[in-house]
Formats: structure tokens, C-alpha cells, sequence
């Protein structure tokens, strides 16, 4: 039997309880658990010690999620890694549906299974939407089309120790997406990414968190689009389309911080990829009239950026 290794990795969250509890109910049993409490400074560690000798508790200073997971992996042993947010739950079967996948699928590298997004508080219903039953999953020869408009959840993913071998680990210099510039990575090597079709976790909602800052978000996913548009040709005919995109949006945030040398830098970034953009080229036209004649024009022109579904479905889930 191949031994999977999970990976739960926190950072000051109250609900790594619930998520080690799942980790340790599951059906699979040739599994280690590897718990990376990156710097907490709350009461996360006093948790921690409830599982001691249950699961590898590793300490360490708060270097940010993509050294913490790093640090897991390089602990781990198993032929299969999954992760496992702090704040996310397993269904008991997750692994054994993830490692009976692969096993069948031998020409793949990963794998990930649909699932719900639910509020802290709230369990799965049949009634309730799953995330890939409203969204087209990146799977097969759609991985790479697909994954531009609907993310794949790392906490819903299961990735051989191969996979790593060949892409390397998560960039550290990364504060958020260090995830998504990972599975890029992939698909620039001609990678295919396979769909467990069954609801078999849970990502939370939560209010905070460095995803919901829409700044940061922005400026990091520009930063991994362009690291691999550097890196290879491959991906450029669907970044082309979201390069521009992204940066017509930080160049609104831009003016509504009233930036706007940063912001005409941004539209002009964004008329770098796609040059041809006669609105985008009026904008920055119109950002040198004074404020009060431009303002206006500036954000009917600038729509808010159609960002990823990483937020997850709302619909049924109040």
C-alpha cells in the first residue's frame, strides 16, 4: 500500500483542531500527518499539543505558508502528499478516493476532488451546490484553459512526490499564490491534471485572510503571470487575455488611492500585452485631465476585475 503524507500547515487559526480531526479520521490507513505551525502566537500551539504523538508536530518561525509547506514536504516520506488548509475539513474517504484515483491514472501527476464551500458552522448538504458543479474543472486537455477562470483548491488536491521532482517546491518569496504559480509550473511542462468528480472536503469561508485583500491578490497573480510568461510560451495565449486584465484592475485601485503615476504605469503595462486596446489607451489618455473631468470616465471605463472563483459559490449557502 503506498503511504500518503498530509500536510496541515498554521498559523495562528483557532480551527486547526477541527481540521487535524478530520485529517486523523480517515478511512486510508497508511497515512502520516505533518503538522507545520509556522510562528503562532496564539493559542495554536496549546492545541497542537492535544495531538502529540498522534501526528510529526514541527515548530518553526513564521516565514509565510509557502516555507511552511516547504518544511512539510521535506519532513514527509509518503509516495502521495496532500494538503490540507488549517481552516479546511476531509470528508473521512477523501484520501482513499484521492490515492484509488491515481492509482488508476498513472499518466497523471495530480489530482483533485470537487467540494463545498461552507461557512464555519455549516455541514455538507446534498441540496447545496458543489464548486465544480457551478464551475468547468481543469482537468485533461482542458487543465490549462480551465484553470484561468476556476481555480483548483489545494486543499482538495493530491499531488505525487514525483510531481515536486520535476516542478520544484512552492516560491517562498511569495506571500499568496505561491499555489497557483506551482500548478503554472506544471502545465508549462505539458502536465494534465485529473478530476475526482465526488464532494470529498470542505473550504471555508472566512472573513479574513491575505486572499482577501484585493491589492495584494492582484499584485501577486500579475507577479506569477509573469513569471511564467518569462519562463515559457506555452501559457501566453491565456495570459495575454488575463495580464491585460489584471492590470487594467490594479490601475483602478490605483486611481482610487489616487496613485495615478501608478496607475498609468499599470495601463500601460496592460497595453504591453494586448496594444491593440483602444479603451485601455483612452483611459490613460483621459488620466491627464484634472480629477474632476476624469474620475468619472476613469472607473466607467475601469470595471471591476472579474477575479477568479478562488471566493467560492454563494448561491444556497447563507
Amino acid at each position: 500500500m503506498s503511504k500518503v503524507s498530509a500536510i496541515i500547515c498554521v498559523y495562528n487559526q483557532p480551527l486547526v483542531k477541527e481540521a487535524i480531526v478530520s485529517a486523523l479520521a480517515q478511512t486510508y490507513p497508511d497515512c502520516e500527518l505533518i503538522v507545520v505551525d509556522d510562528g503562532s502566537h496564539d493559542a495554536t500551539p496549546k492545541i497542537l499539543e492535544e495531538f502529540k504523538g498522534r501526528a510529526i508536530l514541527y515548530h518553526q518561525k513564521n516565514q509565510g505558508v509557502a516555507a511552511a509547506r516547504n518544511r512539510g514536504l521535506s519532513l514527509s516520506v509518503g509516495e502521495f502528499i496532500a494538503f490540507l488548509d488549517a481552516d479546511d475539513l476531509w470528508l473521512p474517504d477523501y484520501l482513499e478516493r484521492q490515492v484509488k484515483f491515481l492509482q488508476a491514472h498513472t499518466d497523471l501527476n495530480l489530482s483533485f476532488s470537487d467540494g463545498w464551500f461552507l461557512r464555519p458552522g455549516q455541514a455538507p448538504d446534498p441540496s447545496l451546490k458543489t464548486y465544480y458543479s457551478l464551475y468547468a474543472p481543469p482537468q485533461g486537455a482542458q487543465s490549462a484553459e480551465n484553470l484561468f477562470s476556476t481555480p483548483i483548491i489545494t486543499s482538495l488536491t493530491m499531488f505525487r512526490r514525483s510531481f515536486f521532482e520535476k516542478c520544484g517546491f512552492f516560491s517562498e518569496d511569495l506571500e499568496i499564490n505561491e499555489d497557483t504559480d506551482l500548478l503554472m509550473k506544471a502545465l508549462e511542462q505539458g502536465m494534465e491534471f485529473g478530476f475526482v468528480s465526488e464532494p470529498l472536503g470542505i473550504k471555508r469561508q472566512l472573513s479574513a485572510g491575505l486572499s482577501r485583500d484585493e491589492f495584494k491578490s492582484y499584485l501577486s497573480a500579475r507577479t506569477v503571470s509573469r513569471r511564467s510568461w518569462q519562463r515559457s510560451r506555452k501559457l501566453r495565449p491565456y495570459l495575454k487575455q488575463g495580464l491585460p486584465e489584471l492590470d487594467r484592475a490594479l490601475a483602478r485601485l490605483y486611481f482610487e488611492k489616487g496613485e495615478l503615476k501608478n496607475a498609468r504605469a499599470a495601463l500601460q503595462e496592460a497595453l504591453r500585452y494586448k496594444p491593440w486596446a483602444i479603451r485601455t489607451f483612452l483611459v490613460w489618455t483621459i488620466s491627464f485631465l484634472p480629477a474632476s473631468l476624469s474620475s468619472g470616465l476613469v472607473y466607467r471605463s475601469l470595471p471591476a476585475y472579474k477575479k477568479w472563483k478562488s471566493a467560492g459559490p454563494e448561491q444556497g449557502q447563507g
